[in-house]
């Protein structure tokens, strides 16, 4: 296996434009879509529900990025730096899964698990101007940030890509 980084392949919108990326987006995006209108139906803001003694469904409403960060900021702040951040990085996947051979299966999941993902919020952030997070983990007293659907494919496709890049990769391919 050759990591993405030596690989030079010219763009090809048919890589982009099929049904191996836009079936599974898809379906991340209206997995997302489903699980954040049940919690709005189902929760009160702020309410929650226990599940697990290190898990509760709640009901937040994030207006900022990752870990609440810009939550505060002015909502023209946040239109400007979203929309140009969101464009930026929709158009670099679009790209990279144009460049992507297919034959790189693990490389172009992680891209298209992000792209899900980053649909699922975007239509958010459009629509409402902030996003529905209802997964909440904790040990104790700690909360991890609660997230959803799209953030959760975002971040397996991060993981995920960055995986393919560590240096043990050159080693296995070496083995095959």
């Amino acid at each position: 296996m050759v990591l993405m980084s030596q690989i030079q392949v010219p763009f090809d919108k048919s890589l982009v434009l099929n049904k191996q990326v836009w079936m599974p987006a898809l379906g991340i995006f209206i997995l997302d879509q489903l699980t954040k209108y049940w919690i709005i139906w189902k929760l009160e803001v702020g309410e929650l529900i226990p599940v697990l003694p290190f898990f509760n469904l709640v009901h937040y409403k994030n207006r900022g990025a990752a870990f609440g960060m810009f939550h505060n900021s002015s909502p023209e702040f946040r239109m400007v730096f979203f929309g140009l951040v969101t464009l930026v990085f929709l158009g670099l996947i679009v790209y990279w899964l144009g460049t992507a051979p297919l034959k790189e299966k693990a490389y172009r999941w992680g891209l298209v698990l992000i792209l899900g993902g980053a649909l699922g919020n975007v239509k958010d952030r459009v629509i409402f101007q902030e996003v529905t997070d209802f997964l909440d983990f904790y040990v104790g007293a700690y909360h991890w940030p609660a997230f959803n659907v799209a953030d959760s494919a975002i971040t397996v496709g991060v993981c995920g890509i960055m995986l393919l890049q560590l240096p043990w990769q050159k080693w296995l391919s070496k083995r095959n």
